[in-house]
């Protein structure tokens, strides 16, 4: 198939988005196909006939043309006129026979309808009918004898029509049942809302018509035919075959049956071809019909953009390639720069040279990623910034292709393989593990799926995930978590975010804090399990191994200061049956964790700098600071309580270790 880029003009930019609102919907529809004339010598030339439909269509933006209730009474051939800005509630329509009535064939009837104002609401979702997308548009069309119509969709077959309301078991489909499912209102369905969209938003040219002087509007589209361009540069406007010309010339009788093979379908007035059909219209190629006879939907840029997305994905599913690929290879093809910036010539030679590849994958260029060569550890470590970037959107695609995800998902777990929320954020080493990773996960696809079911495995109670990856570290280091020192050559390793929980991403953590630190939990793992948890709840649940050592550590201590007393005393009770009872995850609420920190922290040595007291002092600070909220910042004016907190953090006055790192973790 081939796409060609072709003008269609319009006496108005309202229609023009009219078009595109049919088009992207592909209702096919004629403009202007018959001009109709009453006795008194009145004509009138509807803008759109919609022939499976039978509707005609007319749009204005504040009145109605004066012709159009006498049309839209000859066009349903009801006999009478009803004229809602000539009759009044008091006076009887349906006697009123109009004199001079518009000469309608009968190919030509069927329903009509009234549009006025603009472009619907494409934004509109509300389920009530008054607040739907023609809330501004008195709620609806006019037709020969009835308001509100609308637009409405089958929602079982998708069939496209107009009824009172845009109640969908009107439909001549009749796929609801009216006895069942009545009034099924789907005049703001997702598909026509986005048809809206995409008619208020295409780009209109309004140019002067040398023929009439005039001006009117124009949009670029493509069309799924050969040849349609230079039909409409060709085309006289006074289009008879050759043979019909030679039959009026010669005197009757003077031929028997056809006077030359194919004379019929010549044009004898450009070098083009006629309809078979109606003899009066031009066509693409011989045996055609014309455009009248056979509407032929058009593309508009973004449809196209759609379209082409959608066959670059067949293209590649039929030899294993990702449709990023595909895409590529099209842009390099048509010499666009990118997709976004592509003109509809590039995008009618791209569409027609994806549906060459869809059947004939063998003509798809080899080039590209599918074959690009792994880098060793050493290779990544002479790349930094853009080079690595680089290298790792070029891992994207077939990575994609591999595992058989989409794109966006990949990109999600290269970021989750980085630990960062956004690429940008990444630093080169991040980089270099996200480049080691997809080169391994499309050597070997199955690791892939295998760190998903890790990734989204149920964490049980008390336990840690499993690894997302774990190596030796290449250089001195700390802990993410717990701020340890790791050496050269130390086993490091990172974990899996859980998934839809808002914990930040960790960075690389000792093996302490990757394995130990709920089984065999120190006085430190304890101490951060306090600060994440009660940064992102109400709450720490601590298992009984992590209880015991709060438990030992507090009866340690000298007595608490009088106003913790008792909540202290409260939670070294709760400590202990917990313990007693082996509870895998026991709650101690924000108020009584306050006292217990701030008995911990009154005890702690003042110039001690070990990392346990480090710790201690920062997360005693942060609660009081969330506690006392030094910032003035208002909680109303966030999402939620950790991101009221995470702000707290990232403001507070004397920042600490913990500040420096950020959070909730998942700890």
């Amino acid at each position: 198939m081939v796409y060609e880029v072709v003008e269609a003009r319009f006496r108005t930019e309202l229609e023009a988005r009219w078009s595109v609102f049919f088009d992207y919907l592909e209702v096919p529809y004629t403009y202007e196909p018959a001009t109709f004339k009453a006795g008194d010598g009145s004509v009138c030339t509807p803008a759109f006939w919609l022939p499976r439909e039978r509707l005609w269509f007319v749009a204005a933006l504040e009145t109605a043309p004066p012709w159009w209730c006498r049309f839209a009474a000859a066009a349903s051939n009801q006999g009478w006129v009803w004229d809602t800005w000539k009759y009044s509630d008091e006076e009887d329509e349906e006697t009123d026979v109009d004199p001079t009535p518009f000469a309608v064939g009968e190919q030509w009837q069927g329903s009509a309808l009234l549009s006025l104002g603009g472009i619907p609401d494409g934004y509109a979702r509300s389920p009530h009918l008054t607040q739907g997308p023609w809330r501004e548009h008195h709620f609806g069309m006019y037709t020969e004898n009835d308001c509100p119509y609308q637009w409405t969709l089958c929602p079982e077959c998708g069939s496209f029509g107009a009824t009172f309301w845009g109640y969908a078991e009107r439909l001549p489909c009749r796929c609801i049942d009216d006895h069942v499912r009545h009034k099924v209102a789907n005049g703001a369905d997702e598909r026509l809302l986005v048809a809206y969209r995409a008619a208020a938003k295409e780009d209109i040219t309004i140019v002067p018509d040398p023929g009439s002087g005039t001006a009117v509007a124009v949009r670029e589209a493509l069309a799924r035919q050969e040849d349609t361009a230079l039909v409409a540069e060709c085309c006289t406007g006074n289009c008879q075959s050759v043979g019909e010309r030679l039959r009026a010339e010669l005197p009757v009788g003077a031929y028997m049956g056809g006077i030359v093979e194919g004379s019929d379908v010549l044009c004898g007035e450009c070098p083009g071809f006629v309809c078979t059909r109606c003899g009066q219209q031009p066509a693409a190629a011989a045996g055609a019909a014309c455009r009248e006879c056979d509407p032929l939907v058009l593309l508009t840029y973004d449809r196209t953009r759609q379209v082409l997305n959608t066959k670059a994905g067949e293209a590649a599913h039929a030899v294993g390639r990702s449709a990023r690929e595909i895409n590529t290879l099209l842009n390099r093809e048509t010499r666009a720069r990118n997709r976004a910036h592509a003109s509809m010539e590039q995008l009618a030679q791209a569409l027609t040279l994806v549906d060459s590849w869809i059947a004939d994958p063998s003509q798809i260029p080899p080039t590209g990623t599918a074959r690009r060569p792994v880098l060793s550890e050493d290779e990544l470590d002479t790349l930094h910034g853009k080079e690595l970037n680089q290298v790792l959107s070029q891992w994207v695609g077939p990575l994609a292709a591999a595992t058989g995800r989409t794109i966006p998902l990949v990109q999600l777990w290269l970021n989750d393989v980085m630990g960062v929320e956004k690429r940008s954020e990444a630093n080169d080493e991040q980089l270099r593990e996200a480049i080691w990773q997809a080169q391994a996960w499309v050597q070997d696809p199955a690791s892939y799926t295998a760190y998903l079911h890790a990734a989204q495995a149920e964490v049980p109670s008390g336990g840690l995930p499993e690894p997302l990856s774990t190596r030796l570290a290449r250089a001195e280091s700390t802990c993410n978590l717990c701020t340890s020192p790791v050496a050269e050559g130390d086993v490091i390793g990172r974990l899996h975010a859980p998934i839809g929980r808002r914990f930040a991403r960790m960075g690389w953590l000792c093996a302490h804090c990757l394995h130990d630190r709920r089984t065999k939990p120190r006085r430190l793992d304890v101490i951060l399990r306090i600060f994440h948890h009660t940064f992102s709840g109400g709450g720490v649940r601590l298992n009984s191994a992590e209880a015991e050592v709060l438990l030992r550590w507090l009866l340690d201590l000298p007595e608490p200061a009088e106003a913790d007393r008792e909540a202290v005393q409260d939670a070294l009770v709760a400590l202990g049956h917990g313990i007693d009872d082996e509870e895998p995850s026991l709650l101690l609420r924000y108020q009584p964790t306050q006292s217990l920190i701030r008995t911990l922290y009154q005890s702690l040595d003042p110039v001690a700098t070990d990392e346990q007291s480090v710790v201690l002092n920062a997360v005693a600070q942060h609660l009081a600071e969330w506690h006392d909220n030094p910032q003035c910042l208002d909680p109303a004016h966030y999402t939620s309580r950790v991101a009221w907190r995470r702000a707290i953090l990232e403001q507070t006055e004397y920042p600490t270790v913990l500040s420096q790192r950020g959070g909730p973790f998942f700890v």
